[in-house]
């Protein structure tokens, strides 16, 4: 009897100990391990929305019962930073994700920690499209990366080249491009593509300089850019503060347009760091803008911007939707298990702030009506106005003072 007695017990024991040990795993914070410079815009933008959408979300009851805990290490946007910072996230912080980044070289240099670590990677700022490649070459040991926030670069190198072409060419009769990419990974390889794309739309490149992000002053290239007979000026801009070229081009009327990709130029602080120069610029918006892409565009733009009283950064975007995207998959899946969660993502369709998310079979994004679309918008009286695509407009694009006395 007493035997029974015991054997009763110590099942009641086990069961009630396995039951305390489940809940207690229920109760145990998701770490997510966030990568960014953190000290330049587009970290403080990451750094922003991820604890924005952390706090929506674990007021929401977390993600499977379980609230999400962050954690932060500066990469600086400097390839060697970024490795350590990554290790911290891994094997210190002992994270479960990691989402981030911002230049492409720094993802580059991080992603075989990541991949050796078997970490779920929802990358929502290097574009180089050498990341989906390697899903591509080596499914079994880079599966573990997915592009959540911008498309990649050879895609918005098109996307810019559509936008030359249908607007530009098509509206303002323009043919003659000049082309200033900086000298970062990224950049070169848009503006490689760019090379080749912008003729297919009847755009001619008359001049072409790679510069160094660090350079202020660009009166030898506008001395180019103005004996070519230029009408239409691209820059590939992230690293540099893109306050030199703006400022000078407004300062001696440079008569061109001014277009292409500025990461600074997407911040509403831009305005004030320029002195209203800016006024007439336009910048492509790779991923996400206060225009009705999807339902939860304008709503999540709005709310950021009164939270933080500046406008978000193409990283704040990607990282808002990269949790959210955590949570959906997760929802979805009834697991927060890697493999599980790897296969869902690969079929999954989610409606983010910045637009659909969805993936090709090397975990890249898809560009156009199945996935996402950049657009693009000019700097009018201390405001952006989205002019491109006209689904997406919320005004008309005005020259330039100078041009119109032409």
């Amino acid at each position: 009897m007493k035997r029974q007695i015991f054997i009763f017990c110590a099942a009641g024991f086990l069961i009630f100990a396995g039951l305390s040990l489940e809940a207690s795993a229920q109760q145990k914070a998701i770490k997510m391990g966030v990568t960014a410079a953190l000290q330049k815009e587009a970290g403080v933008g990451s750094k922003n929305a991820s604890e924005m959408a952390a706090e929506e979300i674990n007021a929401l009851g977390g993600i499977l019962g379980r609230k999400v805990e962050l954690f932060f290490a500066d990469d600086d946007g400097i390839a060697e930073k970024g490795v350590t910072a990554i290790k911290k996230l891994l094997f210190t912080d002992n994270v479960d994700f990691v989402s981030g980044g911002w230049m492409s070289g720094v993802g580059l240099a991080q992603g075989p920690h990541i991949f050796e670590a078997k970490k779920l990677w929802l990358s929502s700022g290097p574009a180089t499209p050498k990341l989906a490649k390697m899903v591509e070459e080596s499914y079994d040991k880079a599966k573990y990366f997915f592009r959540v926030g911008c498309v990649n670069s050879d895609w918005f190198a098109y996307d810019m080249a559509v936008m030359a072409g249908e607007f530009f060419k098509k509206e303002l009769k323009v043919t003659k491009v000049a082309l200033l990419p900086e000298s970062s990974v990224w950049a070169r390889e848009m503006s490689a593509f760019l090379e080749k794309e912008l003729p297919k739309h009847g755009l001619r490149i008359v001049y072409l300089d790679v510069f160094d992000p660090k350079r202020t002053d660009f009166s030898p290239q506008f001395a180019q850019i103005r004996s070519k007979g230029a009408e239409l000026l691209l820059t590939v801009q992230a690293l540099s503060p893109g306050v030199p070229i703006t400022n000078q081009w407004a300062d001696t009327k440079l008569a061109v347009h001014q277009a292409g990709y500025s990461l600074n130029s997407q911040v509403s602080d831009f305005w004030d760091k320029t002195g209203g120069k800016c006024n007439y610029e336009s910048t492509q918006l790779i991923n996400g803008a206060r225009a009705p892409i999807t339902p939860k565009s304008i709503s999540f733009y709005d709310k950021y911007v009164k939270t933080y009283k500046i406008s978000p950064t193409y990283t704040a975007w990607g990282q808002y939707d990269a949790l959210y995207l955590l949570k959906a998959a997760a929802e979805k899946a009834k697991s927060l298990d890697t493999e599980v969660l790897i296969k869902t993502l690969e079929t999954m369709q989610y409606e983010g702030a910045a637009g659909i998310i969805a993936f090709t079979k090397d975990h890249d994004l898809k560009y156009g009506k199945e996935g996402k679309q950049p657009v693009f918008a000019q700097w009018q009286d201390g405001k952006h106005v989205v002019y491109f695509p006209q689904q997406y407009a919320s005004g008309k694009y005005v020259s330039p003072a100078w041009l119109k006395k032409k």
